[in-house]
C-alpha cells in the first residue's frame, strides 16, 4: 500500500468498532467519522463483529437508538478501509507468535498493524507492552490528536 506521508493511518480493533455502534453519537463514532485520519481494519475481523451483532443490538435498544445495526454498521464502514487478508498474510505468522499467549484471535490487527506500520487503536491492554507497535486506548488517541491539533 502506497503511502501518502501526510496521512495519519490507525488500524482499528473490533472493540473500537462496537463502541461506535453502542451509541450512533459517541465519542467513538465522531472520531471514526470524521477526517482527522484514515482508518484501516483486517477483513477477518468482519467476523467478529457478526459474532457480536446481537448483543450490540441489545445495548442499542437500551440507548435509544433509532437506526438499525445494519445501517448503524454501514455507516461505521464507510469511514473505514476494509483491509483484504491477502495484504497483512505475510505478518501473519510473525504477529501470532506475538499474539499466541495474549489473545490469538486479536492476530489479524497485529499484523494489519505490522503490514502498514502503523498504530492500533485498541482498548485491550494486551497490546500496550508490545515493543513491535504503538497501540492507543480511546482516551489516549484523543489526547494524542488534541495534543497535535488534529481533532477539536
Amino acid at each position: 500500500m502506497e503511502r501518502d506521508p501526510k496521512e495519519i493511518r490507525f488500524v482499528v480493533d473490533t472493540n473500537v468498532l462496537i463502541s461506535a455502534l453502542l451509541k450512533d453519537d459517541s465519542i467513538t463514532s465522531r472520531l471514526l467519522r470524521s477526517n482527522a485520519c484514515s482508518y484501516y481494519y483486517p477483513w477477518d475481523g468482519l467476523t467478529e463483529i457478526n459474532y457480536y451483532k446481537e448483543y450490540i443490538i441489545s445495548k442499542r435498544a437500551k440507548h435509544l437508538q433509532t437506526g438499525s445495526f445494519e445501517h448503524a454498521l454501514q455507516f461505521i464502514l464507510e469511514s473505514i478501509n476494509i483491509v483484504p487478508s491477502e495484504m497483512y498474510s505475510s505478518r501473519i505468522k510473525e504477529a501470532f507468535q506475538l499474539m499466541k499467549d495474549r489473545d490469538p484471535k486479536d492476530t489479524p490487527f497485529l499484523a494489519l498493524a505490522l503490514q502498514l506500520g502503523s498504530p492500533l487503536w485498541s482498548n485491550d491492554k494486551h497490546f500496550q507492552d508490545l515493543p513491535e507497535v504503538i497501540a492507543y486506548s480511546t482516551g489516549a488517541l484523543i489526547e494524542h490528536m488534541r495534543a497535535r491539533a488534529i481533532w477539536w
